[in-house]
């Protein structure tokens, strides 16, 4: 990945070996997928669903944490998620990377999207690029500070040095409340997923590992992806909710529960006219910076 610009980036410390919401914006993004008109069964309306009701209080078990540590073994796998990912958020200066495929299943035909994103914390200034290659070319930067957010919509391009996307000065303009309600997070969230007492399965196990630990849960496949799905409608034009039917997400933090690495594996079925059965992966890599990296203009390009 490169940005081609004629400003020098600011040095920073990777705190992983290799590089989500975005923040990834889209392990949905499969899609544009097949345009045809067949009837398919609607999916679960995830909008009815109060978010606030299935998710627990970060900043407590953080807080809590901090005043009482535990051996991290002893922490309920979705706990122990959430105060790595509360304490990720906490950093100044962040920046995260992220590649996922989708591979559906539509009327016998099958077809393959890639995405690729970036996400830049600068103290109180966010910046997220998602490109989607495949059957449909798709590219959007969001630019948020203080209560707004500049969404701009560019043309996929590539070239012999990977692929980018071209934005004009066009946008549209959101108030963060606004933002998140459509989009369903904004970008000071680094995961999308709800992940918490009421939507974690028993299956979920943390483990350690030679850099630290590994937490793997199962998630419940309509309570935790209430948030989620409302980003794949509006990303992927979606005529209904995605129905899921697994979401399995794994957390690799370091022994100090610094955030390192996010894998998601997941399936479901994609609304547009038709129903694509849908195979998702996605990995997003995270690193906590000594200094702030500048936040690329409109005009300057990041190369995947």
């Amino acid at each position: 990945m490169e940005i081609k610009t004629k400003k020098k980036m600011s040095k920073k410390k990777v705190i992983f070996t290799s590089v989500g919401v975005v923040l990834c914006i889209a392990v949905g993004t499969l899609t544009g997928v097949l345009l045809a008109n067949q009837l398919s069964p609607k999916g679960v309306d995830s909008s009815t669903l109060d978010e606030n009701s299935y998710s627990d209080n970060p900043q407590k078990l953080y807080e809590n944490y901090l005043a009482d540590p535990k051996d991290p073994l002893e922490y309920k796998p979705y706990d122990l998620a959430n105060i790595s990912i509360y304490k990720y958020s906490l950093n100044k200066y962040t920046t995260s990377e992220v590649t996922s495929t989708a591979n559906a299943v539509a009327l016998g035909f099958a077809t393959k999207q890639t995405t690729y994103g970036k996400s830049i914390k600068n103290d109180d200034k966010y910046f997220n690029e998602s490109l989607s290659n495949g059957f449909i070319g798709v590219a959007k930067r969001f630019y948020q500070t203080g209560e707004e957010v500049d969404i701009y919509s560019g043309t996929l391009k590539n070239d012999d040095k990977g692929v980018y996307g071209t934005y004009t000065d066009d946008k549209e303009i959101l108030e963060l409340k606004e933002y998140e309600n459509i989009w369903g997070k904004n970008l000071t969230n680094p995961v999308i997923y709800i992940i918490s007492s009421k939507t974690a399965l028993d299956t979920s196990v943390v483990s350690e590992t030679e850099q630290g630990y590994k937490i793997s849960l199962d998630l419940d496949p309509v309570s935790s992806v209430i948030k989620y799905a409302k980003q794949m409608v509006r990303i992927s034009n979606l005529t209904d909710t995605p129905r899921f039917d697994k979401v399995h997400v794994e957390f690799d933090v370091d022994k100090e529960l610094n955030l390192l690495e996010m894998n998601v594996s997941e399936h479901y079925k994609a609304e547009m006219g038709i129903s694509a059965d849908t195979t998702a992966t996605l990995t997003e890599k995270y690193t906590i910076l000594d200094s702030p990296m500048e936040i690329p203009t409109i005009d300057e390009e990041i190369y995947f």
